[in-house]
């Protein structure tokens, strides 16, 4: 059966609406007028559109929900987000701090012939170059790994680097330069009243400070 033929607005807007629920906030007109970068009066509009297209509904109390319908095209984008930033790092060679925007301009031009491919290339269990896997992204984390954010994790644990936020290359660059990549394992020694953290890097001595913009954006699993 064919896909239903949805405009490269569209998917934008059900993909960022996907991605805000992931990230356990509330989707409102507000924030996804924030994440996509046009004004208000323009997501009024575009949400009445899919309103009555049947993308999404709108609650009284503003939070945006998609249907069925909305949710599977929001879910093909995002896997084949993952599938360009996987070919972009993993055969071409782009750096992972820049893989997130340019796998934005080339999620919407993947064949469903192409997906497939790349699937076979990738295997359908690996994850994207920032830790997220293909399917069933945070929320599997969670429920299969046990992940949880760096900035709730206890102190005098070690830790492996399951996820780090991708929508940021300055973070992203920053976390590269420290070492702290999906995979790398940490120790947190202390929190501060502050909730700065004092960790340690894999087996090194040497002490690295990360304050709550950073350890609320990393997502971590206990290692013994």
């Amino acid at each position: 059966m064919r896909r239903e033929k949805t405009s490269v607005s569209q998917e934008d807007y059900l993909k960022a609406i996907w991605e805000i629920v992931q990230e356990e906030q509330t989707p409102i007109s507000a924030r996804l007028a924030e994440d996509l970068g046009v004004t208000p009066p323009a997501v009024t509009a575009a949400l009445k559109r899919m309103t009555r297209g049947g993308y999404l509904r709108v609650e009284r109390s503003g939070r945006i929900a998609l249907t069925p319908k909305g949710q599977k095209i929001a879910e093909h984008m995002v896997l084949r987000h993952r599938l360009a930033e996987k070919l972009l790092t993993d055969v071409i060679g782009l750096e992972w701090s820049r893989a997130h925007e340019e796998a934005e301009k080339l999620e919407h031009g993947l064949s469903a012939e192409v997906v497939e491919l790349l699937l076979k290339r990738f295997g359908r269990e690996s994850r994207c170059p920032h830790g997220v896997p293909l399917f069933g992204g945070l929320p599997k984390l969670r429920k299969k790994y046990g992940a949880v954010k760096l900035a709730e994790a206890p102190a005098g644990r070690a830790y492996e680097v399951m996820r780090v936020y991708e929508k940021e290359r300055e973070f992203l660059n920053f976390l590269a330069g420290l070492g702290i990549l999906p995979g790398a394992r940490v120790r947190v020694l202390r929190r501060e009243y502050d909730e700065t953290m004092t960790v340690t890097l894999g087996g090194s001595a040497k002490k690295i400070y990360l304050g709550k913009p950073a350890t609320s954006r990393i997502w971590v699993r206990q290692r013994p």
